[in-house]
């Protein structure tokens, strides 16, 4: 079957969670032993049976667990097998774009036919067209609240269409559904009460073209981590781009070491190559650290210390000449704001002023960050899946962004 993976964004008050919920029950994600744990968990709190519950109590599983990613969470399309690959919230929203289990291939984005289009939702639309989401569901949520009633859903329609337009999304890669989460109207199946709906959420999302991963890109093995089985040291990591091949000469970067990839294992047993996506082991001839990148020796990662990048900020603010931590796939290296060279309006995309010398929360720029040691980053266009960065400050992920230009 099939593969997707998802990430959920809009206004925290929104119904995300809720949504979620009903995918996973809907969609037969979860056991009947957890949903009913979970409706006698709201009986004795004299709380009305709510689907959010299904994604809270998978998000303390996901505490709990020690794993190579983030938890995988999925839910079953008519013919496909979908991952959320982000938790609701947008500070979990940034951490789990860059480092959670895949790269989205589309997003849903949550909007109340009650509140219609918030800054957080703009915001948040705004980042995924920074970092190359094109394919939208806009799931128009709460249906129930506004009487099932066609016009709120196109107002909102027709907002929101306007500025996606105005950031340059490609209108023809946008579906708008109108839903109820909590009361399952025109999720998984059609809503009698919305005779209107063109479609379901679960249709719109079966409708997404499946990316075709290019595997004639330069391959970019990512090391996540080094585990040792009966005295054997095997390398983890994930193919982002190029074909993993038994047998290839390449280097692992930014050591600089060269190295044979002698096997590669999966859980099934051993494979002569890996796609980009797919998470293997390999027995290298060196070991290396995680964060490091493996590439053939013809074409290999780029090793750099500056990167100049449009950038956003959900949190906190940053000025010029201040220390911070810059993330990109496994690896995490210290940096400083170099320069500021301009701010973006995050709802046009316009320039709204230049050399400024801090930018605040929610605003976005396009900056130059100086690394204190080498780090694999490659250009935004060229290799997406190594073109997007996470910045940190005081052990906090603060703002995203994706490199436009590196060097060493």
């Amino acid at each position: 079957m099939e593969s997707v993976n998802v990430v959920f964004v809009g206004h925290v008050d929104h119904g995300k969670s809720t949504t979620i919920g009903r995918l996973l029950y809907d969609g037969e994600s979860v056991t009947d032993d957890r949903v009913e744990e979970i409706q006698k968990y709201a009986e004795e709190l004299k709380r009305r049976f709510e689907f959010a519950y299904f994604l809270d109590a998978l998000e303390e599983e996901r505490k709990e667990q020690m794993t190579i990613e983030s938890t995988r969470v999925f839910f079953k399309g008519k013919n496909r097998l979908y991952t959320i690959i982000d938790s609701p919230g947008h500070k979990e929203f940034l951490k789990n774009m860059l480092t959670g289990a895949s790269q989205a291939d589309a997003a849903i984005v949550i909007v109340s036919a009650q509140e219609g289009i918030e800054e957080q939702t703009r915001r948040h639309v705004f980042l995924l067209k920074l970092l190359g989401i094109e394919h939208l569901v806009v799931a128009v949520n709460k249906m129930d609240a506004v009487r099932y009633q066609k016009e709120p859903f196109e107002r909102i329609h027709n907002a929101m269409k306007e500025f996606l337009d105005s950031l340059g999304f490609d209108l023809d890669k946008i579906s708008f559904v109108p839903i109820s989460a909590i009361e399952g109207e025109n999720v998984y199946r059609r809503s009698t009460k919305m005779p209107w709906a063109k479609k379901t959420l679960i249709e719109a999302l079966d409708a997404i073209p499946i990316k075709s991963r290019e595997l004639d890109k330069p391959l970019r093995f990512v090391v996540q981590d080094v585990y040792e089985v009966d005295g054997e040291k095997i390398v983890v990591g994930r193919v982002e781009s190029g074909v993993l091949r038994k047998g290839a000469k390449g280097v692992f970067e930014p050591s600089g070491r060269p190295a044979i990839v002698q096997q590669i294992r999966v859980y099934e047993g051993e494979r002569s190559e890996a796609k980009p996506g797919e998470c293997v082991g390999v027995i290298s001839s060196v070991i290396p650290r995680r964060g490091e990148v493996f590439g053939l020796a013809e074409s290999p990662p780029k090793k750099v210390t500056e990167i100049k990048g449009e950038v956003v900020l959900l949190l906190d603010r940053l000025r010029k000449n201040e220390t911070i931590v810059v993330k990109c796939g496994t690896a995490a290296v210290p940096a400083r704001v170099q320069n500021i060279l301009e701010k973006i309006d995050t709802e046009t995309g316009a320039i709204v002023e230049k050399q400024p010398s801090v930018v605040d929360i929610n605003e976005a720029a396009l900056m130059v960050l100086s690394l204190r040691e080498p780090m694999v980053v490659e250009r935004y266009p060229d290799i997406p899946e190594l073109g997007r960065f996470v910045i940190m400050k005081n052990g906090k992920n603060i703002g995203a962004g994706v490199a436009l230009e590196v060097s060493s």
